[in-house]
C-alpha cells in the first residue's frame, strides 16, 4: 500500500509540474507576442521607404524636343513614384539651354517633376544665373510646354546695372521677357556696379 501512494504522489506531482511548465509557456510566448506588436506599432516605416518606388542618387535627366536638348536635370538624390508620375528631388541644379548658348541655370534645395507633362516646382534656396543677371526666390513652377517660369514668392534681380524687385514674376526662357507684379520696384545705374562676379 505504501508504494501505490507513494506512486500516486509522484503522479500527481508529475501532473502539477507538467501544467505549471505548460502554464509558464504560455505566459512567455504571449509576453514575448505583446513585445514584438508593440515593437512594430512603436517603429512604422517612414512614408519614402513604403511609397517611393524607386530610389536613386545622382539623379541626371536630359529633355529633348527633335533630338535637340531642351534643358538637363542634376540632382543629389531622387524618390519616383511611379502612380503620381512624380519625382520628389533634392539639391538640383537645372539647366535650360537656349539657341544664343547663354544658358539659364538653376539651383534649388528640393523639387517635384511631373515624369509626364516634364513641369517642375522648385523650392527652397533659388538661384537663377544668366550671363548678365542673377535672380533670388523661395519658389517657382515651370511649365515644359509654354517654356515659362512662374516665380510665385518676392523675387529679386541683379545684374551690372540694374536691381529689381517683385512680389511675383514670370519669365520667358525663350522670348526672355520678364513681368513682374506686386510692389515692383527697380533701380537703374548707368555705370556697371560689378553685382555679378
Amino acid at each position: 500500500m505504501p508504494l501505490t501512494s507513494k506512486t500516486r504522489s509522484r503522479s500527481i506531482n508529475y501532473i502539477v509540474m507538467g501544467c505549471l511548465v505548460i502554464i509558464v509557456s504560455g505566459l512567455v510566448t504571449i509576453f514575448i507576442r505583446h513585445r514584438i506588436s508593440i515593437r512594430d506599432m512603436e517603429l512604422p516605416p517612414a512614408p519614402e521607404q513604403t511609397e517611393a518606388d524607386l530610389s536613386i542618387k545622382n539623379f541626371h535627366h536630359v529633355a529633348t524636343e527633335d533630338g535637340i536638348r531642351t534643358w538637363s536635370l542634376d540632382a543629389a538624390s531622387a524618390r519616383l513614384y511611379s502612380d503620381k508620375n512624380k519625382a520628389k528631388l533634392e539639391n538640383i541644379t537645372l539647366v535650360f539651354f537656349k539657341e544664343n548658348h547663354q544658358h539659364l541655370t538653376i539651383t534649388a534645395k528640393n523639387g517635384e517633376l511631373d515624369t509626364t507633362t516634364r513641369d517642375m516646382v522648385l523650392s527652397e534656396n533659388i538661384v537663377a544665373i544668366m550671363p548678365a543677371w542673377r535672380l533670388v526666390t523661395e519658389r517657382l513652377k515651370y511649365d515644359h510646354q509654354s517654356r515659362i517660369l512662374q516665380i510665385v514668392t518676392p523675387v529679386t534681380i541683379t545684374g551690372k546695372t540694374q536691381e529689381i524687385s517683385a512680389d511675383t514674376m514670370s519669365y520667358g526662357i525663350d522670348s526672355e521677357i520678364i513681368t513682374g507684379t506686386g510692389n515692383v520696384t527697380g533701380v537703374f545705374s548707368e555705370a556697371p556696379d560689378n553685382i555679378l562676379n
